[in-house]
C-alpha cells in the first residue's frame, strides 16, 4: 500500500492541454471551464448550457400538450440543469478536473474532461455548439460512469412526469418507450431494492420487466450492481449481456474496474483499463494500471507505470506521490530525494517542512536526508 503523502501536497498550475485543429473559441471556452471546476465554480458549466437546445434533444419525436412542454421547458430554463452545481458539490480536496482534448467530430464539437479524486474517475464529454451571436454553448453533456448524454436521461424523467398528468399517454406512444412506462415502476422498485442492499431480490425485480427495457444500458448497469454482490456466475452473466448489447462502450469498462480490484482479477482491471484507454487516450491511466500491479505486489511493474505516466504527463502528481511513496517504502532514500528535488522544480509543488511528518522519518534521520534538507536550509 502506497504511503499516504497528502500532508506535503500544494497547489499545481494546470498546464495548457494539448492542441488540435479546432476552432480556438471551443478551445477557450473548454480551458476557462476547466478553470472554473477546478475553483469549484458550478457556474463554469451551468451558466452555459442552451437550455433550449438540450430540451429538444430530450424531447425529440415525443408529442407531449403544449401546456406541458412549456411549463416542462420553462422550469429547465428557470432552474437551470444544475450539473455544475452538482459536480463542485461532490469534489473534495483530492478531486482534479481537467481538459484532456477539443475536437471535431461529424456534427459536433466535443470538449473531453477527466475528473478523479480518491473516491473515483469519471470521464465528461461536452457537446458544444455556438450561437448565432458566436458565443459557445453546451448542447449536451455524456458522463461516461452513465453511460449516456444528460439528454437521455432527461427524457425518461420527462415521459414520467408527462405520464403522471395524462392518463392515457400510453396508448400514445410506441414500442420501447410504452414499454418503458408500463415498467417504470419495477425499475423504481428495483432501484429501492439495490439503495437498501437487498441485491437478489434487485434481480428478480429486473427479471420481470419487458425485455426491451432488460436491454436498456441503464437496466443493464443497475443489474451489473446487483450481480455483483449476487455472485460470481451472475456477474459475469450480467458483464455479458452488457457487452454483447454495448459492444465497446467506455461505460462498462469505466464501472467495472474497482469490482475486478476487489476480487483480486488484476488481470480483467488491466483489459478494462486499456479498452477504456483505447477511447480516452488519457496518460491518468498509467497511473491507474501502476495502482492495479501495486495491489498484487508488483513494485517494480508498478514503478514503469508511475514513470510512463510521468514521462506522458509530468504534472500527474498522483504518479509522482506514488513514486514517493514507493522509495519511503523501499528505504531508496537517493531516490526520495531525487523525486522530491524533481517534482518541485518540474511541477511547481511546494513541499512542507518533512520533519515534522512521521512518514518521512526514516528519509529525514537518513544521509540522504540529511543531505537534502541541508541544501534546502537557507543559509543565515
Amino acid at each position: 500500500m502506497l504511503i499516504p503523502l497528502l500532508l506535503v501536497l500544494a497547489t499545481t498550475p494546470p498546464p495548457p492541454p494539448a492542441l488540435s485543429k479546432v476552432d480556438p473559441v471551443y478551445h477557450a471556452f473548454a480551458e476557462e471551464l476547466e478553470r472554473g471546476i477546478t475553483a469549484r465554480e458550478g457556474g463554469a458549466i451551468d451558466d452555459h448550457v442552451d437550455a433550449d437546445r438540450l430540451f429538444a434533444r430530450t424531447t425529440q419525436g415525443i408529442t407531449a400538450p403544449k401546456k406541458f412542454e412549456e411549463g416542462f421547458k420553462k422550469g429547465l430554463r428557470e432552474r437551470g440543469l444544475q450539473f455544475g452545481k452538482q459536480l463542485v458539490g461532490s469534489m473534495d480536496d483530492s478531486s482534479s478536473f481537467r481538459l484532456l482534448r477539443v475536437r471535431t467530430v461529424p456534427g459536433a464539437t466535443r470538449a473531453l474532461f477527466r475528473s478523479a479524486s480518491d473516491s473515483g474517475l469519471n470521464y465528461f464529454d461536452f457537446d458544444l455548439a455556438r450561437t448565432q451571436t458566436g458565443e459557445v454553448v453546451i448542447v449536451d453533456i455524456y458522463p461516461y460512469i452513465s453511460g449516456e448524454y444528460l439528454s437521455e436521461t432527461m427524457r425518461r424523467v420527462y415521459l414520467a412526469s408527462m405520464a403522471d398528468l395524462e392518463q392515457g399517454l400510453l396508448d400514445k406512444l410506441m414500442g420501447k418507450e410504452q414499454e418503458f412506462l408500463k415498467d417504470l415502476p419495477k425499475m423504481q422498485e428495483m432501484m429501492r431494492l439495490i439503495q437498501e442492499k437487498k441485491f437478489p431480490e434487485a434481480l428478480a425485480a429486473y427479471g420481470k420487466m419487458a425485455p426491451s427495457v432488460r436491454k436498456q444500458k441503464q437496466i443493464l448497469l443497475m443489474r451489473r450492481i446487483a450481480a455483483e454482490q449476487v455472485g460470481e456466475a451472475e456477474y459475469q452473466k450480467a458483464i455479458t449481456e452488457i457487452e454483447q448489447a454495448f459492444p465497446g462502450d467506455p461505460a462498462l469498462d469505466l464501472v467495472s474496474i474497482d469490482g475486478h480490484i476487489l476480487r483480486k482479477d488484476y488481470a480483467a482491471a488491466l483489459r478494462s483499463i486499456d479498452r477504456l484507454d483505447k477511447r480516452v487516450k488519457d496518460p491518468y491511466l498509467q497511473f491507474l494500471r501502476g495502482s492495479v500491479v501495486l495491489g498484487k505486489g508488483d513494485v517494480p511493474e508498478a514503478q514503469k507505470y508511475f514513470q510512463a505516466a510521468i514521462h506522458e504527463d509530468v504534472t500527474l502528481t498522483d504518479a509522482w506521490w506514488a513514486l514517493i511513496g514507493l522509495s519511503l517504502q523501499e528505504k531508496q532514500y537517493a531516490e526520495t530525494a531525487r523525486l522530491l528535488t524533481a517534482i518541485e522544480r518540474e511541477v511547481g509543488v511546494e513541499l512542507a517542512d518533512l520533519r515534522g511528518i512521521e512518514q518521512y522519518e526514516g528519509f529525514v534521520k537518513s544521509a540522504e536526508g540529511k543531505a537534502w534538507l541541508k541544501k534546502r536550509t537557507p543559509k543565515k
